[in-house]
């Protein structure tokens, strides 16, 4: 699988699915083996990984949403990308 980069077009992984959990509303990644729950960062970044915006187009757009220089966010973005790619939550298309 292909390293994560600015110009990578994540998508979720087929068995995983976002939704809010029951109980306490929190955002969540459910998958066969349990749940993840996620912060409000991890789920605004979750949320833009639909395999066709690139890591560089997530970064504005959260940039742009929250007023916040992009620079600051791309290594954020990118650390939480790779950890949910570590866990074969995030597929870096091309």
């Amino acid at each position: 699988m292909p390293p994560l980069n600015l110009q990578s077009r994540p998508k979720l992984a087929p068995h995983l699915r976002l939704q809010k959990d029951r109980v306490t509303g929190e955002p969540v990644l459910l998958y066969p083996e349990g749940v993840l729950v996620l912060n409000p960062t991890a789920h605004e970044i979750v949320t833009r990984c639909d395999g066709h915006t690139t890591v560089e187009q997530i970064v504005h757009s959260l940039a742009t949403e929250y007023d916040a220089p992009a620079g600051e966010l791309q290594a954020d973005v990118l650390e939480c990308l790779h950890d949910l790619s570590g866990r074969n939550f995030i597929l870096p298309m091309s």
